[in-house]
Order: C-alpha cells, then structure tokens, then sequence
C-alpha cells in the first residue's frame, strides 16, 4: 500500500516530529539495501529513532534535523554536523559553524 508523496519541508526539524516512518530507512541485515523513495535523491533516509538518542556532543543538547541540508543542528552550540551516506558526523571539527 503506498500513499501519494507527503510534501517535504525544507529546513530543520525536531528529531522526535520527523516525518512519517515511511520516510525513514528500515533496519536491514548485512547486505540488505533500502529502496529509494520514489523521487528522492542520492541521499539515505535517516532513522528517526537513531536521532532521537543523538545530542550535541559539546553541549549535550537537542539537535535539530535538517532534512534538506543532511545536517543535525546545534542551536545551543551554534554547529551543524554533516550527515554523510546517512550516517551522522558528531565530531565538532567536521561541524558547520552556523552563521548569525
């Protein structure tokens, strides 16, 4: 069963309010590969579960998910960590320094 294609929204979100699971890339075994949502790009979904558990690791705060930009946000630490093949990057030397 597959719904039409929920508009995505540019721009960070809450871990917790990310989108629907249907978005999201399920647990898969060694060697097994999720399909791409139908329109997406190259980019992996990532698991909203996973980026409940995630903080910042200078602050120990919330992070913010960018879907977008494949970045975490850290708005208490002014950072945005890359997300990369969907995997995130929490080292503060590979983190985006947020402007303003």
């Amino acid at each position: 069963m597959s719904g039409p294609e929920g508009a995505e929204t540019p721009g960070p979100e809450r871990a917790p309010e990310a989108g629907p699971d249907e978005d999201l890339a399920p647990a898969a075994g060694p060697g097994a590969a999720a399909p791409a949502p139908a329109g997406a790009s190259s980019r992996l979904a990532v698991d909203r579960r996973m980026l409940e558990a995630l903080v910042c690791p200078a602050t120990q705060s919330a992070l913010d998910y960018d879907r977008e930009a494949q970045e975490l946000i850290s708005r208490q630490a002014g950072l945005a960590y890359p997300i990369r093949e969907g995997i995130p990057i929490l080292l503060v030397g590979e983190a985006r320094r947020l402007e303003g």
